[in-house]
């Protein structure tokens, strides 16, 4: 879902700056006077922004597609199209607009630089975007020894066996009420939730793949799992002979 609904997002912002021509969407031309538009060609700006919008709408929606016939893709692939494609309309896109040339046709230095912090940002930018992603959708991983456990990863902890109690296997994951601080992309929750039956919660899981492992610490609970049946299993085995 998470691929549809941001390929619709991508989808309908190319439409309405393209075909609707709702030009007061575009960043920058929106801000400039009235005579500084009139130096920009904004019927091929719209054309180029309004494609670039259909070409990522169409890779988040190949992404959806193959992910509901279980071809595992992947955050990357997609993020690093949009990343590479972003680059390519800023740099494009100064050609159809007259004022950041001087009259000899060479783009202005204070033009050169500001396009390049824009794209220095915002490529730092979709490179922590995509690795938070990409570490929010893998499989929980985590290390046993003879302290305890540790999560791995955004939100992870470590937990030792003393601390721990109500050691449970559940076969169904309670209702979660809301995400309070911690990520979710599709059936992959990491960090605090909210549940209708245990109040404040941390989840490592993929929501998709019973069973949970459940425990509590201070009060607190803690469900996870291993993003596979037999392996979730075993590692509960493996927990409860080392619970004191």
């Amino acid at each position: 879902m998470f691929y549809v609904i941001f390929g619709g997002i991508m989808l309908i912002l190319g439409l309405l700056v393209h075909k609707a021509k709702l030009h007061f969407l575009i960043s920058g031309y929106n801000t400039y006077s009235r005579e500084k538009q009139e130096n920009v060609d904004v019927e091929s700006t719209a054309k180029l922004i309004g494609y670039y919008g259909y070409a990522n709408a169409a890779v988040f929606f190949a992404a959806g597609g193959l992910g509901y016939f279980d071809v595992k893709v992947g955050l990357i692939p997609p993020i690093v199209f949009m990343m590479i494609s972003t680059m390519i309309l800023l740099w494009k896109i100064q050609k159809y607009d007259r004022n950041v040339f001087d009259e000899d046709g060479q783009m202005k230095k204070s033009s050169k630089v500001q396009l390049f912090l824009v794209l220095l940002i915002l490529g730092g930018t979709f490179l922590f975007v995509g690795y938070m992603m990409f570490a929010s959708s893998r499989d929980t991983s985590v290390l046993m020894d003879e302290q305890g456990i540790e999560i791995e990863g955004m939100y992870g902890d470590a937990y030792e066996w003393a601390s721990m109690e109500g050691l449970a296997l559940l076969s169904e994951l309670p209702d979660i009420r809301m995400r309070t601080n911690g990520s979710a992309i599709g059936s992959k929750l990491r960090g605090h939730f909210r549940m209708e039956e245990y109040g404040s919660v941390k989840l490592f899981m993929d929501a998709s793949v019973s069973p949970f492992i459940y425990f509590e610490v201070e009060g607190k609970p803690v469900i996870f799992n291993l993003g596979d049946e037999e392996k979730t299993e075993e590692f509960f085995q493996k927990m409860n002979e080392m619970m004191p």
